[in-house]
């Protein structure tokens, strides 16, 4: 018997006239690890909220077909018996929280299970130390930042030593060195104890080879279901991007074997190159930041405490020109999202100034900012205000000073570039993560083109494809782009400036193309194959003619 048993199986939403999933049968082993990859708002989300039972018990609408889990019927079993043999952590960590302080999360479902005082003390205190959490303990869970909440959630789900582990997007809000951690132990969790589980991720390179089966989802499909290797390959048969980046650039430049990390690359290469050594070695084009225009933001030595908090900003200095795209990175909580609201006026500095379009920085002042500043803030739903995504992208027209035919056909024509036709009558807060995401960008890149766009982890549930339109439009436009992100993929796509910041302070500001290349963990994965040999950021067509012109020379 299969730990969870799928049979035809189609599913609607409530009021939803079409189906989210459609004839899905699937059977999964215990032991397995699965990943689910597949282009934003194809039905992953659903089908793991099938496997937890929270569908139907929690969102309702119309099923037709089976789910079994341990040969039980989800339909059939109370929601809080599955939870003790289902662990889910979901798209959204800030929904699933339920205490104020990190150690009170963590034990919640620990004590709700009845489970003995001494057993709560171990696994609280083996799940602090196992994810990075001591120093959180005690921390009021609103004062979190979002990866920070991320792996609170885990910690509090794999206290529970779940059977089947379910995962949504788990790594989706964690810097890299985060993502790294949290993915090695949900791995030693799957080796050592036995633990299924089924994951969904848009960063593969941190977790593709990690898995048993891939099985790629499509407009609520299953259109693939097999292992990491054949599931590369028929992506890149069918020029599908949903494979970690340098399996991609193999597959484009020609090459028969597909690497799935690194490492396996950078063995094929030197197989490969033998005593032909490099084909060359070419310079790449150092980001230059040094063309500057009219400064538009200006923070001066800037700190900020919260209230019976941390000081989560410490003298920070930042200053963007118009037209530069500037990128934010660093480990979770190091201020980067604080600094944001900073410079917006949404927080009051303790200490320091900001000038912001030629004036201070300050709440009052957003409204009248509306046609020359947007933000895009990191939990998408503390942004929409109507009902529909047709009604928020009107609304956002409005605030600019647009209004009738010319606002409609500008926003007709948004949602026809990013693909928001058939979601337009939908309430924005019923959308995927992914799906919300490109609403508020958006949003944000209507015209007319204002001169400061200010992102918070815009990429957050994106697939490929679309990370790549945002970052298309995003240099169109040509506004000043203030970013924070631990998407090292697209800011090295985009980014002029690089900045990283660590416990509160700016540790660096550069050229991207100095500051990501030379790195470990903020660096591309390409720039880690090729990067040694080539200087500045190697971007994927770049990676892809070097790569032919080596199968080439060497007849790979």
């Amino acid at each position: 018997m299969a730990l969870v048993e799928i049979e035809d199986l189609t599913y609607w939403y409530p009021q939803a006239e079409r189906p989210t999933l459609e004839d899905i049968n699937l059977r999964v082993e215990e032991g397995e690890f699965v990943l689910l990859t597949g282009p934003t708002g194809s039905g992953k989300t659903t089908l793991m909220r099938l496997c937890s039972g929270l569908i139907p018990h929690f969102h309702g609408g119309r099923m037709r077909g089976k789910v079994r889990v341990e040969g039980r019927d989800t339909s059939e079993v109370k929601p809080r018996e599955l939870a003790l043999k289902v662990g889910m952590v979901f798209q959204d960590a800030e929904d699933q929280l339920v205490s104020t302080s990190v150690e009170r999360e963590v034990t919640f479902g620990l004590e709700n299970a009845g489970l003995p005082a001494s057993t709560i003390s171990k696994r609280l205190e083996e799940m602090l130390a196992g994810l990075g959490l001591s120093r959180l303990r005690r921390s009021f869970i609103p004062e979190l930042s979002g990866g920070e909440m991320q792996k609170v959630v885990l910690a509090s789900i794999l206290a529970l030593h779940p059977g089947l582990l379910v995962l949504d997007e788990p790594t989706s809000q964690l810097d890299p060195l985060s993502a790294e951690d949290l993915l090695t132990v949900v791995r030693r969790v799957h080796e050592e104890t036995g633990t299924t589980v089924v994951m969904s991720e848009h960063r593969l390179e941190r977790c593709y080879h990690y898995a048993t089966r891939v099985i790629y989802m499509e407009s609520g499909r299953i259109l693939f279901d097999g292992r990491p290797q054949e599931a590369a390959r028929w992506c890149g048969e069918r020029g599908k991007p949903f494979m970690p980046p340098v399996s991609r650039v193999f597959i484009a430049a020609g090459w028969h074997d597909i690497p799935l990390t690194v490492n396996q690359a950078r063995v094929m290469l030197r197989e490969s190159l033998g005593a032909n050594g490099n084909p060359g070695k070419k310079n790449g084009a150092a980001g230059d930041s040094s063309t500057r225009g009219k400064e538009i933001l200006a923070a001066d030595r800037l700190w900020y405490v919260y209230p019976h908090g941390p000081e989560a900003l410490k003298d920070v200095d930042l200053s963007l020109a118009s037209g530069c795209r500037m990128t934010v990175m660093g480990e979770n909580g190091a201020g980067k999202s604080t600094l944001l609201r900073c410079v917006l006026g949404l927080l009051k500095p303790s200490r320091g100034r900001v000038k912001l379009l030629g004036e201070a920085a300050a709440p009052e002042r957003l409204s009248e900012l509306a046609g020359r500043l947007a933000y895009c803030p990191q939990n998408p739903a503390t942004y929409f205000v109507r009902p529909s995504v047709a009604d928020e992208l009107q609304y956002t027209m409005r605030l600019r000073g647009y209004a009738g035919r010319e606002a409609k056909e500008a926003v007709d024509a948004q949602m026809s570039i990013f693909g928001l036709e058939e979601l337009a009558e939908r309430n924005p807060r019923d959308l995927s993560s992914g799906e919300r995401e490109k609403v508020v960008v958006a949003a944000a890149l209507l015209p007319p083109v204002v001169d400061l766009v200010v992102m918070d982890e815009p990429t957050r549930g994106l697939d490929y494809d679309n990370k790549k339109l945002i970052a298309e439009r995003l240099e169109e436009c040509g506004s000043a782009l203030l970013l924070v992100t631990h998407d090292v993929e697209f800011a090295s796509a985009l980014a002029d400036r690089v900045a990283i910041m660590g416990d509160g302070g700016m540790v660096t500001d550069g050229p991207a193309a100095e500051i990501l290349s030379d790195s470990l963990f903020f660096s591309p994965q390409v720039n880690r194959l090729l990067g040694d040999e080539y200087g500045g950021i190697i971007r994927e067509e770049e990676a892809i003619s070097i790569l032919r012109e080596v199968r080439s020379r060497c007849g790979s």
